[in-house]
């Protein structure tokens, strides 16, 4: 997506599509209704070493990779999302743009995904849940927010990045 200074990006049009089918190697997609927010956060450990070569200094190595994320889904119309099972393990597929993934329309098979030649443009992974939240805003009037933290297992589609060596 081409962005040019001064304007925003934003994801109205986003969605996330949850794997369904019992058999592991079956995909049956479906949308998941009213996702707030989906995002993986990756994180580096870096030890420092000192080596002959440092003059004494610390230098960064590289490390092993965290990943997990986040993923809001809000209530709306008093209809509250499906619950997502502690330590269980999802498929999840989600783009900024909706169209790259999901033709939209109920169909026998849940859905129709759209093949999509630019890998850079969604994102596929296999979640395992780390926590489930219980929420009931008794006392409000406002839109609650389910947010379950996940960490990757496997990732199918993640746009590459090259690493850059100086």
């Amino acid at each position: 997506m081409p962005f040019t200074a001064g304007a925003l990006c934003c994801s109205s049009d986003a969605c996330v599509l949850l794997d369904t089918a019992v058999a592991s190697d079956e995909v049956a997609w479906d949308l998941i209704p009213h996702v707030t927010q989906v995002g993986v956060t990756k994180t580096s450990n870096t030890p420092k070493l000192v080596t002959s070569s440092t003059g004494g200094e610390e230098t960064s190595a590289c490390g092993t990779v965290t990943q997990n994320g986040v993923l809001d889904i809000a209530c709306h119309n008093g209809a509250s999302p499906f619950v997502l099972c502690i330590n269980g393990q999802y498929r999840i597929r989600w783009a900024q743009r909706c169209e790259v993934i999901w033709t939209g329309g109920q169909q026998e098979d849940g859905g129709v995904i759209v093949a999509v030649p630019d890998v850079s443009a969604y994102f596929d992974a296999t979640i395992r849940i780390t926590t489930v939240p219980i929420v009931m805003n008794i006392s409000g009037n406002v839109a609650q927010i389910y947010t379950y933290t996940f960490d990757i297992v496997t990732w199918h589609t993640y746009p590459t990045c090259e690493p850059v060596e100086l």
